[in-house]
């Protein structure tokens, strides 16, 4: 069944003792809210109290923008909601509480966070907390150390696998991350003016082998549960309180990815702010400080850290330069670079990011630390 304003009221009545929010008889509305791709979110409110309320997101089982002729599994929530169980199993404080969970209507019924604003809207506007990093770095550390297959028996091992065995979004974040940006794909867009830069990467070798080992290090390796889509868009803040979102692209894979992803898109923000020193040197700070909170969190036996953090490392530089490249030759842009006006200064600073994106794919392996890496900006 469809969810929609109309016949929310009374799915929540059938469902209230599971739900466990509202009374039966309280007279609730709806109100879509966000502008995701993929799913329907509406905020749900009692009327006489409009900032009592709560989240209900539905996966339809289609590409929500597209619409029917673009199938999608709704079984994508079921991820989700396997995350944020384990994220509040292990880090309650940074994820939304959950609800309710319905596997049939691909339902989830979760915290609204109100109040909270996207980390991205916040770095666009130069608004640069370094608390934040600190605290993701602190999240990615716990969970990804919590669920690595070093740290866990052959029981726990083949269950992490098995409930996140999402194949199909795994796939999808393949093609768009690693393979259609560099090939002639209908789905890519790009400013006039990068054509010379994108022929370059198209043509060097050494990048494109590099391109194709980090494919395979994301469709292959398993070493923990991974988010899967954790850039700026996925965070949300208020105050010095950090929520992580829309886990739906979760997996058991290469852990890095997630904190390659998350600088990447730090980085971005970096770059549109060319120009702004104290606005580049805090974002610059927070990639650090991202990466020191995390090794001080991730536990692991003491004999192996050491070459362990070093290979997360590695990967997540170049899982780093592959999402800033994509977000500006691929299908999904940012609105940190789109928003730039002058078109001049956006194009100066897209070849800027594709430069350094390069490098880094090409160099990942020869980086030793968050500061080096900054270095290279």
């Amino acid at each position: 069944m469809e969810l929609t304003k109309e016949n929310i009221p009374q799915y929540f009545r059938e469902h209230q003792s599971d739900i466990d929010f509202f009374d039966y008889n309280t007279d609730i509305d709806s109100v879509e809210i966000g502008d995701g791709n993929l799913n329907f979110v509406y905020r749900v409110y009692d009327t006489t109290r409009p900032d009592y309320s709560l989240v209900l997101k539905q996966a339809p089982p289609y590409i929500k923008i597209l619409g029917p002729d673009y199938p999608l599994p709704p079984e994508r929530l079921t991820f989700e909601y396997q995350a944020l169980m384990t994220y509040n199993e292990f880090a309650s404080e940074t994820v939304p509480k959950l609800y309710f969970f319905d596997v049939d209507s691909a339902v989830i019924i979760m915290e609204d966070l109100q109040g909270y604003r996207l980390l991205r809207d916040d770095l666009i506007r130069g608004q640069v907390n370094t608390s934040i990093p600190v605290e993701i770095g602190r999240f990615l550390g716990i969970i990804h150390s919590q669920t690595y297959f070093e740290n866990l028996d052959i029981r726990a091992i083949k269950q992490y696998k098995l409930d996140f065995k999402n194949t199909v979004m795994q796939s999808i974040t393949s093609d768009y991350v690693f393979t259609f940006p560099f090939t002639e794909h209908e789905t890519n867009f790009y400013s006039d003016g990068l054509k010379e830069e994108v022929d370059q990467l198209k043509t060097d070798k050494l990048f494109i082998q590099q391109t194709h080992a980090l494919k395979r290090k994301f469709l292959n390796v398993q070493q923990g549960l991974t988010h899967g889509d954790l850039h700026t868009g996925s965070i949300m803040v208020r105050d010095q309180s950090t929520k992580v979102i829309d886990s739906e692209f979760a997996f058991f894979g290469p852990v890095g990815f997630d904190v390659g992803l998350f600088w990447a898109n730090y980085l971005l923000s970096y770059y549109s702010h060319s120009g702004n020193i104290d606005v580049q040197s805090k974002i610059k700070s927070c990639v650090v400080e991202t990466w020191d909170s995390y090794i001080e969190e991730f536990k692991i036996e003491q004999h192996i850290k050491d070459v362990t953090l070093r290979n997360i490392f590695h990967e997540a530089v170049g899982f780093t330069g592959m999402e800033m490249l994509r977000r500006i030759i691929g299908a999904a842009h940012v609105k940190d670079i789109e928003g730039i006006t002058d078109k001049q200064r956006k194009l100066e600073i897209e070849i800027a990011i594709l430069k350094f994106g390069k490098k880094i794919v090409k160099e990942h392996h020869n980086i030793s630390s968050a500061k080096e890496l900054v270095e290279l900006l």
